[in-house]
């Protein structure tokens, strides 16, 4: 029995340890700080090994632990991030207003690797920031996506273009708060009320 335990522990390791820099990060970009992140990577670890007898496919490792992960963030931070999400009515409005001013993919290239980007990812619902993360920071294909979140394909592909008008309306309104409040946009020729003498 011993022996046994020694050789799943091997497999285990062999199989899921290459996969942790992508779950740490994949944690991180769902917590949106580190001290959360390793929490749950750690738990899905140790979730992953208790549990790892019922993994049938072991090519599909990856999404197997991806899914703990996810599982595990949503029973554990998906009520304190409730209050970030965009109420309905909100993002419909804004969307209207918006949908004429360049593609989603289009804000998304312009604004990779700016603090911006990040901050509007956050503030999605996680089941379209997921869909996001998963399919431009990892390069999933569609059905991969599919496979790793156990929903279908369609349904990738719903929430992809949702997320996508969500986050562009998330940067149109950040961007145009931003170009509102610069010292640029002050009326410089407006005359200022005389002193009293």
């Amino acid at each position: 029995m011993i022996f046994k335990n020694i050789a799943a522990g091997k497999e285990f390791k062999k199989l899921a340890y290459p996969h942790m820099k992508l779950l740490y990060n994949m944690a991180l970009k769902y917590c949106g700080n580190s001290y959360d992140a390793e929490d749950i990577a750690q738990e899905t670890y140790l979730m992953a090994f208790n549990k790892f007898h019922q993994l049938r496919d072991k090519t599909k490792c990856k999404p197997w632990l991806l899914r703990i992960l996810r599982n595990n963030f949503l029973k554990n931070y998906q009520k304190k991030k409730a209050a970030q999400r965009l109420l309905k009515s909100e993002y419909i409005n804004h969307l209207k207003e918006t949908l004429s001013s360049g593609t989603a993919e289009t804000l998304l290239i312009k604004a990779s690797g700016n603090k911006l980007i990040h901050d509007a990812m956050d503030r999605l619902p996680i089941k379209y920031k997921e869909v996001l993360l998963l399919y431009y920071m990892e390069d999933m294909l569609y059905k991969e996506i599919a496979t790793t979140l156990n929903i279908p394909i369609g349904t990738v592909m719903s929430r992809l273009t949702r997320a996508r008008e969500g986050l562009k309306t998330l940067l149109l309104k950040k961007i145009n708060a931003e170009k509102n409040n610069t010292i640029l946009n002050i009326d410089f020729k407006q005359k200022v009320p005389a002193l009293s003498k």
